[in-house]
């Protein structure tokens, strides 16, 4: 659940294989200690009604001067006053073994502290023990469909206006090595405003060429949930996709869309009506790819109970690994096939 310098399209896959991992350790309701030995094998990673405007006691310092904002909307209100952007710690702070060893190896050094410099820090907290204020906890719930977030520690990075530009997780090599990291990331908000600014001026297929170099500086999930008007836009400067935004991002906002008519841990989500949705988007997207269909299925998988939908995860991931076996999906639906195993042989 977790770079160097490394290209755009590096990210980008990464992020997605860090998201779908996350989607599986939910789904199957692994505990802490297995979902950190999952998160070691794999690649480095990288988603509301408005409270009533925070008091001094909502933002909590902690030991080493970070101040945390628990309501959003107090928090974005700070960012646009101080001119920051957010940076948005969706955390398990009382048993998510890779949230605590952010905290301790990360935010609560005294070197990181510089970051505050740049960004309003915002906790969005989904503890199992610790009590939250019911406001600030249906707020998370929201928030947490809202940015697709399927595992914790997810960190968004985003503008005042709540727009997100990045999205990342835990990084080994201390505060210096993830300073480094966040400025990385930073920069794909520069190429976006860039990009956005020039295409002020411009018009037609010119104008959605330029959009579209804005998005793609952007994490495709992100785009997805976030940036559909953009998206619009650029379908309809552009209505022969000369630039694949249709193709690509069109794909991703309406899986998204499909994302967010169920709840995760909801108990009265049906497998059966998932599963009858997931095929329906699936035949109304034809020409998806193969990549995309994995995509597609791993990304329902949170909407499935263990145990009881074992058996429908199993299918599920028999089909994606089916697609393609050698791809990141198809290795990751072979192992949750031996988890599922696993936990089978355990119940008898």
């Amino acid at each position: 659940m977790k770079v160097s310098s490394q290209s755009g399209s590096t990210l980008l896959r990464r992020s997605r294989v860090g998201l779908l991992t996350k989607s599986i350790c939910a789904a199957l309701a692994i505990s802490a200690m297995s979902l950190q030995a999952s998160a070691e094998d794999a690649a480095p990673k990288a988603p509301v009604k408005p409270l009533e405007a925070a008091k001094t006691t909502e933002a909590t310092p902690d030991a080493k001067g970070i101040v945390w904002v628990e309501d959003f909307e107090a928090a974005k209100a700070l960012a646009a006053k101080e001119k920051k952007d957010l940076l948005i710690d969706f955390t398990g702070s009382d048993w998510c073994g890779w949230c605590i060893k952010l905290r301790k190896e990360v935010f609560d050094k005294p070197a990181f502290a510089v970051a505050a410099k740049d960004y309003i820090f915002v906790e969005l907290d989904y503890p199992q023990q610790k009590k939250l204020d019911p406001k600030i906890k249906e707020q998370n719930t929201k928030l947490q469909t809202l940015f697709a977030v399927q595992g914790f520690p997810t960190i968004i990075l985003a503008d005042a206006q709540g727009r997100p530009f990045a999205q990342t997780g835990y990084q080994p090599g201390g505060p210096d090595a993830y300073l480094k990291h966040l400025d990385e990331l930073k920069a794909a908000k520069t190429k976006r405003d860039l990009a956005f600014s020039k295409a002020e001026s411009a018009t037609g297929v010119e104008k959605a060429k330029l959009l579209s170099v804005g998005l793609k500086a952007l994490n495709e999930e992100l785009v997805s949930v976030h940036y559909k008007s953009v998206v619009e836009e650029i379908k309809k400067l552009d209505p022969k996709d000369e630039t694949g935004v249709t193709a690509n991002f069109g794909f991703k906002a309406d899986l998204a869309d499909l994302y967010g008519k169920y709840t995760a841990g909801d108990p009265k989500v049906v497998a059966a009506d998932v599963r009858a949705a997931l095929d329906k988007f699936l035949a109304d997207h034809p020409k998806a790819t193969t990549a995309q269909k994995q995509d597609a299925m791993i990304s329902m998988l949170s909407y499935y109970r263990p145990p009881k939908d074992n058996e429908a995860v199993g299918t599920l991931m028999t089909e994606v690994q089916k697609l393609d076996p050698d791809s990141d999906a198809g290795k990751m639906a072979a192992n949750v096939l031996k988890q599922l195993e696993t936990m089978k042989k355990k119940a008898e």
